[in-house]
């Protein structure tokens, strides 16, 4: 490992979270199809980072149970609502990160709260996936990392106009629904239960 991801890596293990690292997107991909069996429920939230390794290419060829295309092909958004809230708990959670500090903290933001959901308990496995771009050095700049450059890509890249969107700097207490992505910000800083939350760090830069 680097020796920032190795420092980054005793911290984290030191509070129940593993880390793999691997050299490329398409390393992370191989990692994930082998520690994931054959068969198993998956679900995966939104992820720049994701759709650069092709994970959802790769997870919807009838190998996995896999709820993405399920829960998205369900026009009634009450229905849908539904679906996605039991995904949440799927055997396997893969998702990105906005930032991962050295300090040992793991922080992403959500706009209803579905995936971070799943990284807080719902989920029986969560596979967090990182470029080297999203490591900081500590809980403020994690903080900074998230509202001012994490969310800033998601809403343009989701065409919406929130202010950080319009301007490229987070104007939090003027930022609301419906087209808010920040509803709901998780802070991992520990995990109780062995071998359920595993970072794969990706030595490329990924995601916003």
């Amino acid at each position: 490992m680097p020796p920032p991801v190795d420092r980054l890596a005793a911290v984290l293990r030191a509070r129940g979270i593993e880390v793999v690292y691997v050299e490329t997107g398409a390393a992370a991909l191989a990692w994930l199809k082998e520690a994931i069996p054959r068969g198993a429920i998956v679900m995966n939230g939104g992820s720049a980072t994701l759709r650069a390794i092709g994970f959802e290419a790769a997870f919807g060829t009838g190998d996995y149970d896999y709820l993405r295309p399920k829960v998205k092909a369900i026009s009634d958004r009450a229905q849908r609502t539904v679906a996605r809230r039991k995904a949440s708990g799927a055997d396997y959670f893969v998702g990105g990160v906005n930032a991962v500090s050295l300090t040992g903290e793991i922080v992403n933001a959500d706009g209803s709260g579905n995936r971070v959901a799943a990284y807080a308990f719902a989920a029986g496995k969560v596979f967090l996936v990182a470029g080297v771009n999203k490591i900081v050095p500590d809980l403020a700049a994690a903080m900074e990392r998230l509202r001012n450059q994490a969310a800033v890509g998601e809403c343009r890249n989701l065409g919406l106009r929130t202010p950080c969107a319009v301007t490229g700097k987070c104007d939090n207490y003027n930022c609301h629904a419906p087209d808010r992505q920040c509803g709901k910000v998780l802070l991992i800083e520990n995990e109780k239960i062995p071998g359920r939350i595993t970072l794969v760090m990706i030595g490329q830069e990924l995601g916003y």
